[in-house]
């Protein structure tokens, strides 16, 4: 029996930590110690591979430790994804392409947008951030189009306004991904949770990126690499109506 210790309470980053804990368990029945964060997500992958969380009293045959600053290192290296870098850093082969978390939930009734937007992002410095200015430029000029904001209880409320704006703010992490599911378009993004959840769910993903590593990029986003403090609005929204 194994043990995996997984410390990292990031969504976005422990939703990438699933398609390895799943190989792992393959090959032998599997326990993990996870940061209390990460328990809403754990819930969601399938009960056939039995993935159970840590119990105290047992003595483990074999324990793993993911250590996610060496992980990121392999990514630098490989130039891969999250996903694909757990393997390599428990020496598994690594697929191609990058594995998604096999996540098993009920979709919920939910209101129907264009897009999702997620501005914000609680690690990321100024120099990847759109500025509140560019993304309201974005809204208005595009006034055909619905958009949902998503963000959590600490971020800035009526950061976007206008009648083709609804806000998602504090909700469960369900609700999230069941509106993920239903866009007619997709997630428009910086590099954080929601584009590595829309990732793991095959949703579209319009991101903002000006990091050079694969490691946290989308493998399948539609990206937009200019440097984003001096990113236009018309440009954004070029590339949206283009796909």
């Amino acid at each position: 029996m194994t043990l995996l210790i997984c410390r990292d309470g990031l969504i976005g980053d422990f939703t990438g930590i699933i398609p390895v804990m799943i190989e792992l368990a393959k090959q032998d029945e599997l326990h993990v110690s996870i940061h209390p964060d990460a328990e809403i997500i754990f819930q969601l992958i399938p009960k056939k591979y039995n993935i159970q969380p840590q119990t105290p009293s047992i003595k483990y045959e074999r324990i793993l430790e993911l250590d996610i600053l060496k992980t990121y290192e392999i990514s630098k290296q490989h130039n891969c994804y999250m996903s694909q870098a757990h393997f390599a850093y428990f020496d598994l082969h690594v697929p191609k392409p990058a594995p998604r978390a096999e996540l098993e939930f009920e979709l919920t009734e939910e209101p129907v947008y264009d897009y999702i937007i997620a501005p914000f992002s609680r690690s990321l410095p100024p120099e990847q951030l759109w500025k509140q200015t560019n993304w309201q430029k974005l809204v208005d000029m595009m006034p055909e189009s619905s958009f949902c904001i998503i963000g959590h209880a600490r971020d800035e409320r009526n950061f976007i306004t206008g009648p083709n704006i609804t806000e998602m703010y504090n909700e469960s992490l369900l609700k999230v991904m069941g509106t993920f599911k239903k866009l007619r378009k997709g997630v428009i993004s910086i590099v954080s949770g929601p584009s590595h959840i829309a990732f793991h769910l095959g949703v579209k993903n319009y991101l903002l990126t000006n990091q050079p590593e694969a490691w946290g990029n989308n493998p399948d986003a539609i990206k937009i690499c200019d440097y984003i403090p001096e990113l236009k609005a018309n440009k954004v929204a070029e590339v949206l109506r283009k796909f």
